[in-house]
């Protein structure tokens, strides 16, 4: 849609005043003019006839007005429909977006639960007893399945342009990996 030029109806209603500002002048003027001379007839029909070139002019303001307010408004409702249709694609990208954030949202919170999976495999409250090889590769499976779905969560968030989300989860499947991968070496599962 083509920008509309504001200056139109700035002008068409800047001219439109203006004619009405010289009419209420000249009105007020011949209302005002007294009549008991000669010379007052003359200037009273003088004014008369300023009025009367001054309707015209105003009525022909008043027209080229009407039309740039036509324009505005034909501008405005064709802008406004636009706004409309485009309101369904917007519930649609929120919509999406909410899912993958609810997806990336589940993902981080599993991997905070993993705390309380490595806490408990550890041996419990005793902080310096560490997890078995056993333990270790188990938690490194959970890990390395949390990191897949990061990474289809990142690729889902690239297709559907989500650049922010797709980066969000492409760090955490990275950070995920890493991890894995640490566990596995420690539980002796070799090198991935």
């Amino acid at each position: 849609m083509a920008k509309s030029d504001p200056s139109a109806l700035g002008e068409a209603a800047a001219a439109f005043d203006s004619e009405l500002s010289t009419y209420a002048r000249l009105g007020r003027l011949f209302v005002e003019t007294p009549l008991a001379s000669v010379k007052h007839l003359e200037r009273a029909n003088q004014t008369l006839g300023d009025i009367a070139s001054c309707e015209e002019r105003l009525q022909a303001a008043g027209t080229v007005l009407a039309q740039a307010l036509g324009a505005v408004r034909t501008r405005q409702e064709q802008l406004a429909a636009e706004v409309i249709a485009r309101v369904p694609a917007l519930q649609e990208r929120n919509k999406r977006l909410q899912e993958l954030m609810g997806e990336l949202g589940v993902v981080a919170g599993e991997v905070s639960g993993l705390n309380e999976v490595i806490g408990k495999k550890g041996g419990g409250e005793d902080a310096s007893q560490l997890p078995t090889s056993a333990d270790a590769l188990d938690i490194s499976q959970s890990v390395l399945g949390l990191s897949v779905r990061a990474n289809d969560i990142a690729s889902h968030a690239t297709e559907a342009e989500f650049e922010e989300v797709a980066t969000q989860a492409h760090a955490l499947h990275q950070r995920l990996q890493t991890i894995g991968k640490k566990l596995q070496r420690a539980g002796g599962g070799g090198s991935a």
